[in-house]
């Protein structure tokens, strides 16, 4: 055998290991992309709860023409104001009064002094932050019995109730286990459809919580809500 003739030989033999090699490799690829068969499913989980705080700012504004005068009226008004959240269950614990804040409107130089009612006017909060939402929901609805004794509480936006939920490490668990039962079911319904078994979970990602009032008027009801995202491996 010349020497050509064992070049060609060589080269026939390496062209067929290149040709074996990559007939195994792309069995080999074949069986890893048939094992790794995946789906990704989500799984919604959500709960109604009831609110366990109640914020509010119970702010209501005396005028008057002398600081002695209005002093004496804001501590008045302001015991009235006690007096009706204790007659409501709250307790001294459940609020606090805050110092009332105080414009002297003579020095007020945009104000047209011929529609100046009072040279002082205050502005007194009581702040009520409870975890007794249902005593605060019944205070809230019966402002108008202090209209009674001259005390208007404002109705702004920074004065309405404002309900929380801080249970939400209780209810964390449960939540995420029913999240993911969900997404269970959602890839067995796909390996249903497509003739597979739903396997392993390869992969899974949890959403954040959201907590929002379950409807407008109910802001003291709170809807929890979480998504996770599972990925299931699937097998013939």
């Amino acid at each position: 055998m010349n020497g050509f003739t064992k070049y060609i030989t060589v080269v026939g033999m390496l062209s067929l290991s290149l040709i074996a090699g990559s007939l195994i490799l792309a069995i080999g690829m074949g069986n890893i992309m048939k094992e790794k068969r995946t789906v990704s499913v989500r799984g919604l989980a959500e709960r109604e709860v009831e609110a366990d705080m109640a914020v509010w700012r119970v702010s209501f504004s005396l005028g008057g023409n002398d600081l002695p005068s209005l002093q004496k009226e804001i501590i008045e008004k302001t015991d009235i104001v006690v007096d009706f959240l204790l007659q409501h269950g709250l307790e001294q614990s459940d609020f606090a009064v805050q110092a009332p804040g105080i414009i002297d409107t003579s020095v007020n130089m945009y104000l047209d002094s011929s529609k100046r009612n009072y040279v002082y006017i205050a502005k007194q909060t009581v702040l009520v932050r409870s975890g007794k939402v249902q005593a605060v929901k019944k205070a809230h609805a019966d402002t108008l019995e202090l209209l009674g004794k001259e005390i208007s509480v404002s109705s702004e936006y920074d004065s309405k109730v404002e309900y929380e939920f801080n249970g939400l490490n209780q209810i964390k668990p449960e939540m995420i286990a029913c999240a993911t039962e969900n997404a269970r079911q959602a890839a067995e319904q796909f390996a249903h459809d497509s003739h597979s078994k739903v396997g392993k979970i390869n992969s899974a990602s949890q959403g954040l919580f959201s907590i929002e009032d379950a409807a407008q008027g109910l802001e003291d009801i709170k809807r929890v809500r979480v998504v996770t995202t599972v990925v299931y491996s699937l097998a013939d």
